[in-house]
């Protein structure tokens, strides 16, 4: 008996760990075609970037873990291909490896840019542990950034170089930041905060050009104006990464499908994390989610359903952001939202509760932890709330959700 991961960020490490956990006794094998040791994301954009996190505490487990809980960690080590009639992966070198399971958690790549001058060198993209590296090894000669993009990787981006000292410009081609992931009163607040600390966000724009010689000089845009720099950070989005799985005939739909234990359309192969597009319980259509949470909650169902404990999947999805001082949590999903209920309680600190049909579908919150633990833990079972009380500071979050739900009982 042994089981094989592919990917070894978030999702393939808390399966390996979770399996050892659940009581899996066969061999774990986890693939990384990384030469560092895994690593959490999230302070790619913000801490590790700004120097402030200490290159140990980026790792996930120290090298020793693996030792301990017997799993075979293969740094910079590529899959080329799965035979499934032969239960078995072929590395770049021609090994084969057999397994009883195999987990995709092969994650998701960056969109590139695609116009002219994109060949330049000081381009960079923010999604691997390599890309913060080459941008904090230019810096030293770096005056003017600009970041294209305004999703949370250009935003987080942004801040951090604008903190380092540095003139920082946002183009964003939509007429605000997050507009496809938040509402305008948080991409409003956003926008002011990075403003305040001298960031310029240019929307409604988009770069056509990226000029200079060997290295950039600056990005020309569809308005015709031109933007100097010294560094340009793109951070357009992601895909999800399927061609292993694709090769091996797998159903692929904007990620591997999977049911609620993560099954894919083979039975003895499994997909979690960023590459997985699963049937979510609460909001009933598929979903492909990028988040730590959802790689790590991901993660322990495949272990309990490979231990024969299977539990479906049914966590309510939730991110964070860090910019500046303020710190973003939201709970749930706000897309089809009709309706916004604004909680302010000071100049820093809001929330924005999105409903549907009357119904609390989802919240964003800024310095307002309160309110996004009490929304996270309520929002699957509650369906309906007071906006009127909702709206008002002067009246505790908690009292409002628990007055709600003993209303159902």
């Amino acid at each position: 008996m042994s089981c094989i991961i592919i990917g070894a960020s978030h999702a393939g490490v808390q399966a390996a760990v979770n399996l050892r956990g659940q009581g899996y006794e066969g061999g774990i094998t986890l693939i990384s075609a990384e030469k560092v040791l895994p690593y959490q994301r999230p302070p790619l954009s913000k801490a590790f970037l700004q120097d402030t996190l200490p290159e140990q505490r980026l790792w996930l487990r120290p090298e020793a873990f693996y030792q301990q809980k017997h799993i075979d960690l293969k740094l910079n080590t590529r899959v080329t291909a799965i035979n499934r009639e032969q239960q078995t992966v072929v590395l770049e070198n021609g090994d084969t490896l057999p397994y009883s399971q195999l987990i995709l958690a092969t994650g998701a790549s960056v969109r590139r840019l695609n116009l002219p001058g994109s060949e330049r060198k000081g381009i960079h993209y923010l999604r691997d542990h390599s890309d913060t590296s080459g941008i904090k090894a230019q810096l030293p000669d770096v005056t003017n950034v600009v970041v294209i993009g305004g999703g949370y990787i250009g935003l987080e981006a942004a801040a951090s170089l604008n903190k380092m000292g540095k003139n920082v410009t946002v183009l964003v081609n939509t007429a605000r930041p997050l507009q496809h992931l938040t509402s305008p009163v948080i991409s409003d607040y956003l926008c002011r905060l990075h403003e305040r600390n001298g960031v310029t966000i240019e929307t409604n724009i988009l770069a056509t050009e990226i000029t200079g010689g060997a290295h950039l000089d600056g990005v020309t845009c569809d308005n015709g104006k031109h933007y100097p720099a010294d560094m340009v950070v793109a951070g357009i989005g992601v895909e999800p990464c399927t061609e292993l799985a694709a090769m091996c005939g797998l159903a692929i739909s904007n990620g591997v499908e999977v049911n609620g234990y993560m099954q894919t359309s083979d039975e003895h192969i499994y997909a979690i994390g960023d590459c997985a597009n699963f049937h979510h319980a609460i909001y009933n259509k598929p979903l492909r989610i990028e988040s730590v949470q959802n790689a790590t909650d991901q993660a322990k169902t495949v272990a309990q359903a490979i231990c024969n404990k299977a539990s479906a999947y049914t966590a309510l999805p939730w991110f964070w952001s860090d910019q500046y001082d303020a710190k973003l949590q939201i709970a749930g999903l706000s897309t089809g939202y009709d309706e916004v209920v604004v909680r302010q309680e000071s100049d820093t600190s809001l929330a924005a509760f999105y409903f549907a049909k009357e119904r609390l579908i989802a919240v964003d919150t800024i310095n307002q932890p309160k309110s996004f633990m009490v929304a996270r833990k309520h929002l699957p079972t509650l369906p309906n709330i007071d906006k009127t009380l909702l709206a008002d500071p002067d009246v505790a979050v908690s009292d409002i959700f628990t007055g709600a739900e003993a209303c159902l009982t």
